[in-house]
């Protein structure tokens, strides 16, 4: 059985305060108090802007052992024209996850294409991201066009070792191609929901299906990075809940975010299971 690694994409959300995080709590404790439940997140915030190696230190200091991020390479390397730019993007991303690589907390980064990045006119922009990543660093691979579909974009993937992203978006579904030594799933959903603060959708055949294509085609992958993102059911918290249930995995308790670090639970019984 895989390892597995779930949580959302993202903690830095207001409407979290109240049905996640305590009333009151200030942003600059948002991670630490995510990092109480889940074991791993997919930074969303490094697609709009690269972060900083100070920041990024924060993060690895401010997080237990064990905790696992993964992270989107910035846009200006996967979504513009001008290649030497984001080569440059490039470099001094990947630079700047060092404090994460030196306390074993870093995950995959993600290189996240636009649904208009199409095989005929991306694939050499495609073959050069893929050698311009180290091998050192695991690589998950977002394509969202058909055009993908191809025999030649799994052996191309297969080469480098870059996991094909499993999302769960409307406008497509990638193939179950298991391309690297990880899976990497994502629930994204539209953009129709704006509040996130409870769950608005039934998402339980999607869950099935993902479930259904993990036991099927990655059974003896090593480990599974799943990420919800808020817009997929309107909470993230409680899709990453509802998906562990659905692999039978111990229940991430979603309380534990608004009791103070090592805090017993209110009924004495202790801190409950840690969360997948």
């Amino acid at each position: 059985m895989p390892e597995y690694w779930l949580g959302c994409s993202g903690w830095a959300y207001d409407d979290w305060v109240g049905p996640f995080y305590p009333p009151g709590t200030p942003p600059g404790d948002f991670l630490e108090r995510y990092a109480q439940v889940f074991r791993t997140v997919e930074v969303d915030s490094s697609f709009y802007r690269a972060p900083s190696l100070g920041l990024v230190r924060r993060w690895a200091e401010r997080t237990p052992d064990g905790f696992r991020f993964a992270l989107k390479v910035p846009r200006d390397v996967t979504h513009e024209k001008d290649a030497a730019r984001g080569d440059a993007v490039l470099a001094e991303f990947l630079a700047h996850l060092a404090p994460l690589a030196e306390r074993g907390k870093l995950g995959p980064v993600v290189l996240q294409f636009p649904p208009s990045f199409r095989a005929a006119a991306g694939s050499a922009r495609l073959e050069h991201l893929l050698d311009a990543v180290p091998t050192r660093f695991a690589l998950a691979v977002e394509l969202r066009d058909a055009s993908w579909w191809n025999e030649a974009t799994r052996r191309r993937l297969e080469q480098r070792g870059a996991a094909l992203v499993w999302s769960v978006v409307p406008e497509t579904r990638p193939p179950p191609w298991v391309t690297g030594a990880f899976l990497y799933a994502r629930f994204v959903g539209d953009r129709a929901l704006t509040k996130f603060d409870r769950i608005q959708r039934d998402a339980g055949p999607e869950y099935s299906q993902m479930h259904r294509r993990i036991d099927e085609e990655g059974r003896d992958t090593g480990n599974v990075f799943a990420y919800a993102n808020n817009h997929f059911v309107g909470f993230g918290p409680g899709t990453v809940r509802s998906f562990a249930g659905e692999l039978g995995l111990p229940l991430p308790d979603l309380g534990r975010a608004a009791r103070a670090p090592g805090q017993r639970a209110l009924d004495g019984a202790g801190p409950a299971a840690d969360a997948p």
